[in-house]
């Protein structure tokens, strides 16, 4: 199977994984023939994008860093969490029930523990209005991938993997008109935003149940290694390492999604967005994360359609974590796969050959 953006959807493309919100009422099931009404619905739900099975792709598959069913129930509790704090500071029902959290946590670990050599391959199927219940999974699930290559141990993953998946919890005190604004905030309406890591923070501090490491990722994950970041401008390792991890996973997480202030809005390719954490090597982020992030995010996830520095295009089937931006790669010609290979990581006669661009097939 492959991945493929809603605005390149064609008739007739079959659906390789069940199209679904809610697990037992999914909008679309798998092996479904595409029709022009439900490529136009997937638009305007506002789906980036979903996995099709064809010619190219039939013969791959793509690992779930997390089991689909969990993940559901993570967007459960953490929508149970998010409508808790928008009943304010000082309530009865500040951070209560947090025992299915924290099952959920200790099942996020587990799974990736289980699967810790496991690149990240997977786009996460979203829609614009679930970017916020979809945004704090992956910046959990990407943490904790972090955590392990970074030789975390159970309880500090699922340290890490608490305030992680509610790092954002601070939004929920913050004007709506600000967070959904489409464009540009402007210099106040940046600052009042830029208040919810603080905000998130001083929520949760009362809390008993909640590990005081786990409320500085919440605090922390907009700080930044030069110490340009908010809301205290720490620096290096005064920033804590939970909220090293997490600013990490949270920039590249939004980056790879439409988000309405961003111009244009459509998400960053994987690839660009992996370049952009790289870019901010021992800058924004610190580099001993970023090693660890290089060496699990595909920057060309399994089923990514490229063209080659020499003309050929070709489909992702292979990803290393020891040479990330050069995959193995099946050739394609007249849109069929030839059986012939390029392997950019290890054929040392391709040493001349560079990914130059990621095409729609």
């Amino acid at each position: 199977m492959r991945y493929v953006s809603s605005n390149c959807l064609r008739e007739g493309q079959v659906l390789a994984k069940d199209l679904a919100f809610d697990l037992k009422r999914p909008l679309l099931r798998r092996g479904v023939s595409l029709s022009p009404s439900q490529i136009q619905k997937i638009t305007e739900l506002g789906i980036q994008g979903v996995y099709i099975n064809d010619n190219l792709s039939e013969d791959l598959e793509i690992a779930n860093v997390i089991s689909d069913e969990l993940r559901h129930r993570a967007k459960q509790e953490v929508r149970t969490m998010l409508v808790g704090a928008s009943v304010g500071f000082g309530k009865s029902t500040r951070f209560v029930k947090t025992i299915k959290l924290k099952s959920v946590i200790s099942d996020i670990v587990s799974e990736i523990m289980t699967n810790r050599s496991t690149m990240v391959n997977m786009v996460d199927i979203r829609t614009y209005d679930d970017y916020t219940l979809s945004h704090s999974i992956n910046v959990a699930v990407l943490s904790c991938v972090l955590g392990v290559v970074l030789n975390l141990n159970a309880i500090m993953l699922n340290e890490l993997a608490m305030g992680a998946l509610l790092h954002d919890i601070g939004k929920v005190f913050i004007d709506k008109k600000i967070i959904n604004k489409p464009g540009k905030l402007t210099p106040d309406e940046l600052k009042e935003a830029r208040r919810h890591s603080a905000l998130g923070h001083a929520y949760l501090v009362p809390s008993k149940d909640m590990p005081e490491n786990s409320k500085l990722v919440v605090l922390c994950h907009h700080e930044q290694f030069n110490g340009c970041g908010y809301p205290h401008g720490l620096a290096g390792e005064d920033i804590h390492l939970y909220g090293r991890i997490a600013c990490v996973a949270d920039v590249y997480d939004a980056l790879v999604s439409e988000r309405p202030y961003r111009s244009p809005k459509r998400a960053f390719l994987p690839s660009d967005a992996v370049e952009y954490v790289m870019a901010g090597y021992n800058s924004m982020f610190d580099p001993e994360i970023v090693d660890a992030f290089t060496k699990r995010i595909a920057p060309y996830p399994i089923g990514t359609c490229v063209k080659l520095s020499n003309g050929e295009v070709g489909i992702v089937v292979l990803n290393y974590e020891f040479a990330c931006m050069r995959p193995k790669i099946r050739l394609i010609r007249d849109n069929k796969p030839t059986g012939e290979y390029i392997n950019l990581a290890q054929d040392h006669s391709t040493l001349n050959i560079t990914i130059q661009d990621v095409v729609n097939i």
